[in-house]
């Protein structure tokens, strides 16, 4: 299995790409994730994004096939509250990785 490039996203970066102040700022970043198919030679098929969103008593995962926006951010225009990214889940994949994050 090829390792794949891990990028920190930081707290705060809610709704850059549509923000062109931020996005300018974080344009490295874009273009990095934009050149990831390219690097590791293909387009990956899941993407796991870790967070401290939540809060629960242990380690928690969101299964959903449509996993909903969080919309944890302030201080940015109005309109980025109402930004829908549909992006689909993997509930599949998100239960496995459930399932090992409770064994470690």
């Amino acid at each position: 299995m090829a390792r794949l490039p891990t990028y920190l996203i930081s707290h705060g970066g809610g709704p850059w790409p549509w923000l062109p102040q931020m996005r300018q700022m974080l344009r490295n970043l874009e273009t990095s994730l934009a050149r990831m198919p390219e690097e590791i030679g293909e387009v990956p098929k899941a993407v796991l994004m870790i967070a401290g969103h939540w809060e629960d008593a242990s380690f928690a995962v969101m299964p959903a096939a449509r996993p909903g926006m969080v919309h944890d951010y302030g201080g940015v225009p109005p309109e980025t509250y109402r930004i829908v990214y549909p992006a689909p889940g993997a509930p599949e994949l998100a239960r496995r990785t459930a399932g090992r994050a409770a064994r470690l």
